[in-house]
Parts: structure tokens; sequence; C-alpha cells
């Protein structure tokens, strides 16, 4: 049996902010590769800019546009309890802490990872793509952090790739938009019962 998990509005939002973001790191490590210039190959330098705009409004988009399934996941990602702190709490020890909601306390992380990374590459690639407003020093310094937000964020991909690819259905989940009943009810039964309430109120 399978349970409704992620609407086509929250899978979208996934794969269109993974896939530019694709785009920008595999752009990025280019530019940082190319050494004609301090910013790199000019057109990969402009193929990298102007992608940087629908990393921005792409989520902005479809968080407005969307259903208020993808507004209510994001509301929840955003929201933290003492459970999800006991969530991290009983990974340290070994023991399977309870999941109060749709998403555990790691995940919470990852997103919130990956908003503060977000807003580091948008504030300092602006002030690398504005040059001419600051100063030369300003911007080698912004250069340094987006370098160092990129590795960063390469290595937390990593660790979202291997895990998605370790917990099969959950990557399932965010491709088809649906999960097993029994691994639901398992992994985040609070969940999996208010589904099967609404499921059967309808």
């Amino acid at each position: 049996m399978k349970i409704s998990r992620f609407d086509i509005s929250s899978r979208i939002l996934h794969w269109s902010h993974a896939l530019v973001f694709f785009w920008l790191l595999t752009t990025g490590v280019a530019l940082f590769l190319t050494p004609k210039s301090l910013l790199g190959d000019p057109i990969i330098k402009m193929v990298h800019l102007y992608a940087s705009l629908p990393f921005i409004i792409l989520p902005l988009i479809i968080y407005l546009r969307g259903s208020v399934s993808t507004r209510n996941d994001i509301k929840e990602l955003m929201g933290w309890a003492r459970d999800d702190i006991n969530w991290f709490i009983g990974l340290l020890k070994k023991n399977k802490a309870d999941v109060r909601g749709k998403f555990n306390g790691g995940q919470k992380a990852n997103f919130l990872l990956v908003l503060l990374l977000m807003s580091g590459f948008v504030l300092t690639g602006f002030v690398v793509w504005m040059k001419s407003m600051f100063s030369r020093s300003f911007v080698e310094l912004n250069f340094i952090i987006h370098d160092s937000l990129a590795i960063f964020s390469i290595l937390l991909l990593s660790g979202h790739i291997i895990l998605a690819l370790y917990y099969i259905e959950s990557m399932k989940s965010i491709i088809y938009g649906k999960a097993d009943a029994v691994w639901a009810k398992e992994h985040y039964p609070d969940w999996f019962l208010k589904e099967k309430r609404d499921l059967l109120n309808r």
C-alpha cells in the first residue's frame, strides 16, 4: 500500500532547485579552474551569473503560487521543537527517537542549512557581480566566502545524496510523491496516522 507524501508542487520545488544548483555548481567549478581573469572565462561567468536568477526566483514563485501542502511543508521544516533536539540526541546515542511530524530533526537541519547557504551565496554573489560598487579588498573577501560556501555545499549535498540512497523509500517519495505505508508508519508514525485519518474522512 502506498500513501501520498509529496504533491507535484513540492516535487517541482525540490527538483527545480536541485537542477539549478547543479548548474551553478558546475559553472562555478569551471570558473574556479579557468585562470583567464579574476572571474574566469567570460562566457561561463555570464552563464553562471544569470543562472543565479532562477536559483532565487523559482523557489519564491513556487512557494507563492504552489500548493497549500508545499507551504505547510516549508512551515513545518522551519519549526523546531524539543522533539527535534531529542531526535539528534537519540541519533548520537544510537537510539531511535520518535518523529512527531512529517520531517525529522535531520531533515529540518538540512533545510535550515540550505536556506543559510542560499542567503550566503546570494549576498556574496551580489558583491562579486556588482564589484564596481565595492572596494577590491571587500570583493576579494566575498570571493573567498563564496568559494568556501561552495565547498561546504558540496559536502552537504554529498551527505544528502548518500542518505537519500541509503533511505531509498524517502528518495522514492520525492520522485513519485508516494511512500510505502509500512515505511511511513515506522519512520513517521504520527504523520502516518494523521494522513490515514484525513484519507478516511475524505
